[in-house]
């Protein structure tokens, strides 16, 4: 079996966008910028042996704040500045939390979907978020549970405990696969 990092992508992957309605997901190709060091932390994952997926919650069509073909720009945008990062599958949810779909994060729909596709084994995989919503989702899929202290979403945790704190990813992905770190303590295998 595989084991696997299920990755937010906005917080996570790439910075939040500050809109007069609060921080949130880039809703335009131009507002969409990576974060630093995710290229490398990707990359460095893979060759150790980590399938890399990314699970996010993308509503802002679905409550008319953006287009879907402009979420679509948004994707090609990091697609573009990964430059061919070793992700095997972005899963994206398109609805609202109102609409009681089962493919919204808390829910796990798309982890569990990817781990029969891709022979996951979940109880040695991680998901990596930034809210509280990540990390529910990884838990209830089964997986060993990753926060990155993202500043601009501190108000959407706190109720839940992930397995594990890091600043960012490659903090992470450094400490997980053994490399020196100078933040807490290295996660369990």
């Amino acid at each position: 079996m595989n084991k696997a990092l299920f990755l937010d992508r906005d917080g996570v992957l790439d910075e939040l966008v500050q809109y007069p309605d609060g921080w949130g997901a880039p809703r335009t190709p131009a507002d969409f910028r990576l974060r630093p060091g995710v290229r490398e932390a990707l990359d460095l994952a893979a060759e150790n042996g980590w399938m890399l997926f990314v699970v996010s919650n993308q509503p802002d069509a679905a409550k008319h704040q953006t287009t879907m073909e402009s979420l679509r720009e948004v994707h090609d945008e990091l697609l573009q500045q990964l430059h061919g990062a070793p992700i095997r599958e972005f899963f994206y949810c398109f609805h609202r939390s109102e609409d009681h779909c089962r493919c919204r994060k808390p829910e796990p729909f798309f982890v569990l979907e990817a781990a029969k596709k891709y022979d996951i084994d979940l109880a040695q995989s991680w998901f990596v978020g930034d809210v509280d919503t990540d990390i529910e989702c990884g838990r209830r899929a089964g997986c060993r549970t990753a926060l990155l202290e993202y500043p601009h979403s501190n108000p959407r945790r706190g109720a839940q405990k992930p397995d594990w704190v890091s600043p960012d990813l490659g903090h992470f992905v450094r400490t997980l696969i053994g490399q020196p770190s100078s933040y807490g303590s290295q996660p369990e295998d």
